[in-house]
């Protein structure tokens, strides 16, 4: 961690804030042209920026890669001292007021293809009208997600109902089912009896899963296994709508959240239909730091999330 205690005098009059407001934003896009831009900067500013930064840290902290830069061990070591330093900063000098239709605050939401397409459009449309001049940054969710929501560079996660981290607030959005679709000219469309299929009929074709973290098998897996059936998948990815593009094109058969589905069947031309086994759903839950739970602004992005979730 940074100790300011230990920097000399020399140094600590060079540690402009603002610099490691600079250091935090390379950091976090790994791409000088795009923190310039995050930061309203221009590029040979931020280009400076790190010049100084270099000559206060004693290290390159940065060297050019194939798609930007790749930070160097000590900068790795500095982003989440930096990254929480900068937020308590916030917490000690900002005003605890909010006024979303003048504020031009970017609020980071940490989340998956599922949570993206779930939520996000109800919750752009309100920024639209309430918050047009504040903006929504979008982080796929990945290995370090919860600890950067610990470090407060992300203002909340969309998660499932997963285990998580004990230091995370949370609550539940909605409770989540799942439907099954084909295009509309499927054979097994003309075979649907009072909206579900047969059990052979619907393992006939071939399947689509979507497995956002990986993995070969699914819930829907596990029961037929228990029912000594098993189905034929053609396909694994990660993707909800890359999957509805596929089964508007193929015989293959998608399985997905209902809310998902109820955003993705219309413009692919897919039908739904219950599926033929039970299925448990799962809940789907808003993860914050505590840190942030007075802060103005966090409280009206929860309470907006909140109110968008449940009125589907």
């Amino acid at each position: 961690m940074i100790r300011i205690s230990t920097m000399p005098l020399n140094e600590l009059r060079r540690l402009d804030l603002n610099l490691l407001v600079v250091l935090r934003a390379v950091l976090q896009t790994r791409n000088v042209t795009v923190a310039a831009q995050k930061l309203n900067m221009s590029q040979p500013a931020v280009s400076r920026a790190i010049g100084r930064l270099r000559h206060v840290f004693a290290d390159q902290l940065f060297i050019k890669g194939a798609r930007g830069v790749v930070a160097t061990p000590r900068a790795e070591a500095l982003a989440d001292s930096i990254s929480k330093l900068l937020h308590d900063l916030d917490d000690l000098l900002g005003s605890q007021e909010f006024s979303p239709s003048t504020s031009n605050r970017i609020f980071r939401i940490a989340t998956t293809d599922y949570g993206a397409i779930a939520v996000l459009p109800s919750l752009a449309a309100v920024f639209a009208a309430e918050a047009p001049n504040a903006g929504i940054e979008v982080l796929p969710f990945s290995q370090d997600t919860f600890r950067r929501a610990s470090n407060g560079d992300v203002d909340v996660v969309l998660y499932s109902d997963d285990p998580v981290p004990d230091d995370l607030q949370r609550t539940i959005l909605f409770n989540e089912t799942y439907l099954s679709f084909v295009r509309a000219d499927h054979p097994l469309a003309s075979r649907l009896n009072n909206g579900q299929p047969h059990l052979d009929d619907f393992l006939d074709p071939p399947h689509i899963l979507v497995s956002i973290f990986g993995g070969r098998t699914s819930e829907l897996d596990d029961r037929l296994a228990a029912l000594g059936r098993s189905r034929r998948i053609a396909m694994w990815l990660p993707y909800f709508a890359t999957a509805a593009v596929i089964a508007s094109k193929t015989d293959f058969i998608l399985t997905i959240p209902e809310r998902v589905a109820s955003e993705l069947a219309s413009p692919h031309g897919l039908i739904s239909f219950r599926t033929p086994v039970e299925l448990e759903g799962f809940g789907y839950q808003m993860l914050w730091h505590a840190r942030t739970q007075s802060d103005a602004g966090s409280l009206w992005l929860r309470r907006q999330i909140i109110s968008v979730s449940r009125a589907q």
